[in-house]
């Protein structure tokens, strides 16, 4: 297979539009690419090799197959399982008792108790599944040549093609957002050359059968079979057996010419110039339960909705697609100069990144394929939001089920959506994290005894607020002792609010779901012998420390940093929010009061950050989990007003190192080096996010090479916009960690707290020109360096600043 000449043509147009761009802005011309297409000379081996497809509900992996292409399918709600919450018997009264071991020092005999009283099963609930694979089988003789296989984030477009037998074969796939359909197109350029079989599979539960002359029909309902007879990922079990979601899929294939009919699960097309192959799928999830809806017809929902996009044509279908898909992606624009690369393939240049050689352009490709993945994973018309794997999974048992990990993972995949102009990415979030609260209620009362709402580590569609976890010592050490997974979620509501200023949304949205969270922490909250105001009983995230009476490694504590972080951010952020809106005084006067008797963040002797409220020595020095630093990154309670615990918390990342080559890890890593305006050592970091944990298609290992999982990805991204512009001290701080590797450049359409969008250039490693635009008017403070200017701006006026900070024009 060969590289068509017309790739090398594409990749100078781009350097050409990029050097004018950059020309207009009074930036000296660069040789820079503008990189938004992963493209490969060869199909994908592998599901990690081939490129996804979205639109928050359906989602595709394209492998670009030759002899048969396959889509390997998923809808955003097709879980195993049912609603089902666990309370263990008199639980209340039992954590009192744990409580009370714990504050007196007795942590063996407090997790004893804990396991045996505060633990039931099933621990676990069952796991997001695939939904079906669609298979394309072309007709063809000769060699294949001129393969090339791509995605363009543009346009939100997968392309394959090649020639055999002297035709130029065609594949175009994308998946609207618009018509909520997956659509192909297959064409040839020598006239009545297409044949080809288009089949529908699934592995179990399903029945595919012919529709017409020219469909396919999918219908199905998941079958639960319990251990032992049936596999279960959890020890402690995931739930009772029985039917449970229903689903349906549905194919129709149009034709230009030719002919197509259908037998079983299978269509033919023979003698056509192209064809056009749409696919949909329902369930009966309902958000609004957290669960089945047996009144929805999955098969009637699919119909509906194939039927009114076939009277669409490919034309209209890829124009109103794309149209819609650039009215997102196209907000921000990023270029980090250096030499272009765009006609070397993403596998090869990633392959030439790993042995060294630097590439701002595949940075900048890595950034963009966050936001396109954030975007195709998690908006309308999907209705949840993303996964630990988005919405792309190929097993019918995920790794850790495809869950809601609540204690950084969900939180991770939504920190790009503000900073990188997608808030519209939150909606999903928002509304299931709304229907979250009011389950989560229901279990603060029963367990704790408490107002307010709780969730633990791992939850679902369904809305389990019960603890949850594989095994019932890890039910207790990862869920019953991380009660606040869910209020530190929760924060996510508030930043979007700092974003966007937005009032109506605050109060009818964010403020019922934080106040719900602080009234649940209120309530919670018991006074050590200190006479602090702590959590009891208490983690950090999955590490341990060691005992200093009986030198075992333990994870129970009391008022652990990550807990009084969480605590701290969320009483902040209820309070604030009681002013603006103007109601809940006796409230806020409550959190206030439990604020001042919040234990401080302590720097240990080692000259950290303290992980827990006492300075223990540490089990594992470089865990992964890096929990005591929330206040620097994402929450704002460390900086450099605080010289003391900014350099504390540089020391623990330093201590903690590479943290066992996880990448979420290094994602987090990039964002704390940002934070402490280190750009060389964040843009290390997010190297070895690349480096390290990318696959083929980019896509995030969790561990090199092993397990996708999209968070890494999205916290890569929320990392680069950090890098250029930061606002949470109540000013916008531009290019506060610019690398040494990144000294040209541009970025736009990035926002700020406050109601901002920016737009940054810089040449030679120093700011050039930067342009802010207010979204909702008012004070506008900058700073670059040691320089700072302020204006107060109108609704829609845009300030332009030199590399000075001084004022070049203030437009209406």
């Amino acid at each position: 297979m060969v590289l068509r000449p017309r790739n090398c043509v594409l990749a100078c147009i781009a350097c050409a539009a990029c050097v004018a761009v950059f020309a207009a802005w009074g930036v000296p011309s660069l040789a820079a690419d503008a990189d938004t297409t992963l493209w490969y000379r060869q199909p994908a081996g592998k599901w990690v090799e081939a490129l996804p497809l979205g639109n928050g509900r359906l989602g595709a992996m394209v492998f670009g197959g030759v002899d048969e292409e396959r889509l390997q399918l998923n809808e955003e709600s097709l879980w195993a399982g049912e609603p089902i919450e666990v309370y263990p018997d008199h639980f209340t009264e039992n954590l009192r008792k744990v409580q009370a071991l714990v504050l007196d020092g007795k942590i063996a005999e407090a997790r004893a108790l804990g396991l045996e009283k505060l633990t039931k099963s099933p621990t676990s609930f069952r796991s997001y599944e695939p939904l079906a694979d669609l298979w394309i089988a072309p007709e063809h003789a000769g060699a294949i040549d001129d393969y090339r296989r791509e995605l363009d984030l543009e346009t939100g477009v997968a392309r394959v093609t090649y020639r055999a037998g002297g035709v130029r074969f065609q594949r175009e796939v994308f998946i609207s957002a618009v018509d909520d359909v997956v659509a192909i197109r297959l064409s040839v350029d020598k006239p009545g050359a297409l044949r080809a079989k288009v089949r529908l599979t699934r592995q179990e539960d399903a029945t595919v059968t012919a529709a017409g002359e020219n469909g396919l029909r999918m219908d199905g309902q998941i079958v639960d079979v319990a251990a032992p007879e049936g596999y279960d990922d959890n020890p402690g079990g995931s739930g009772p057996a029985g039917a449970h979601m229903k689903f349906a899929g549905r194919v129709v294939v149009q034709t230009e010419r030719g002919t197509v009919t259908s037998e079983e699960n299978m269509v033919l097309i023979d003698g056509a110039d192209e064809a056009v192959v749409l696919f949909t799928a329902a369930t009966d999830y309902r958000l609004d339960k957290m669960g089945f809806d047996r009144t929805i017809d999955p098969g009637r929902e699919a119909d509906r909705l194939l039927q009114s996009a076939s009277k669409k044509t490919w034309s209209d279908l890829l124009r109103d697609h794309a149209a819609e898909h650039r009215s997102y992606f196209d907000r921000v624009s990023l270029d980090l100069g250096g030499a272009s690369r765009c006609d070397l393939p993403t596998d090869e240049r990633l392959a030439a990144f790993r042995a060294g050689d630097p590439d701002p352009g595949l940075a900048s490709l890595y950034f963009q394929f966050g936001r396109y993945l954030l975007m195709s994973s998690s908006r309308r018309p999907g209705r949840l939001p993303a996964n630990l794997q988005g919405i792309w999974n190929d097993k019918m048992w995920a790794p850790w089920e495809a869950d809601y990990h609540l204690n950084i993972n969900l939180q991770m995949n939504y920190w790009p959506a503000d900073p990188c102009n997608l808030p519209e990415t939150l909606d999903p979030l928002v509304d299931w994290l709304a229907r979250l609260a009011e389950r989560g209620e229901v279990s603060a009362k029963r367990l704790y005894g408490t107002a307010g709402w709780v969730c633990f580590l791992a939850t679902n569609p369904f809305g389990r607020t019960s603890p949850s976890a594989s095994t019932r010592p890890s039910q207790f050490q990862n869920g019953v002792v991380d009660p606040l997974a869910g209020a530190c979620t929760s924060m996510t509501l508030w930043r979007h609010y700092e974003y966007s200023g937005d009032r109506a949304f605050l109060a009818t949205r964010a403020y019922p779901v934080l106040k719900g969270a602080a009234q649940f922490i209120a309530d919670f909250l018991v006074e050590d012998r200190d006479g602090f105001l702590v959590i009891v009983p208490s983690t950090s995230p999955e590490n341990t420390y060691i005992h200093p009476e009986t030198g075992q490694a333990v994870r129970i504590t009391r008022g652990s940093t990550y807990h009084m972080a969480v605590v701290r951010a969320v009483f902040e952020a209820v309070i604030e929010s009681s002013r603006v809106l103007g109601r809940d005084a006796a409230f806020r006067e409550r959190l206030q009061t439990a604020l001042g008797k919040l234990p401080p963040v302590k720097v240990g002797a080692n000259g950290t950050i303290q992980e827990w409220i006492e300075d223990y020595e540490e089990k594992e020095p470089t865990h992964r989990h890096v929990s005591h630093l929330l206040g620097l990154y994402p929450f704002s309670q460390i900086g450099p007003s605080r010289p003391d615990l900014f350099q504390a918390a540089r020391n623990t990342i330093d201590r903690r190192g590479f943290g066992g080559d996880v990448g979420w890890s290094n994602a987090w890593k990039t964002c704390f080096f940002a934070r402490l305006h280190d750009g060389d050592q964040a843009h290390w970091y997010f190297s070895r996010l690349i480096a390290r944990n990318a696959f083929p298609n980019l896509m995030d290992a969790i561990f090199p090479g092993r397990i996708f999982q999209i968070d890494g990805n999205l916290g890569g991204t929320a990392g680069v916009a950090e890098m250029l512009v930061q606002s949470q001290t109540g000013q916008l701080d531009l290019l506060p960690a610019l690398p040494k590797a990144w000294p040209n450049g541009k970025v736009t359409g990035l926002r700020a707290r406050g109601g901002f969008e920016v737009d940054v250039a810089w040449a030679d490693g120093r700011l050039v020109d930067a342009k802010i635009r207010s979204l909702r008017g008012g004070r506008c403070a900058v700073r670059y360096q040691e320089e700072t200017a302020e204006r107060t701006l109108q609704p829609g006026q845009v300030l332009r600043l030199d590399g000075d900070l001084h004022a070049i024009d203030a437009a209406p």
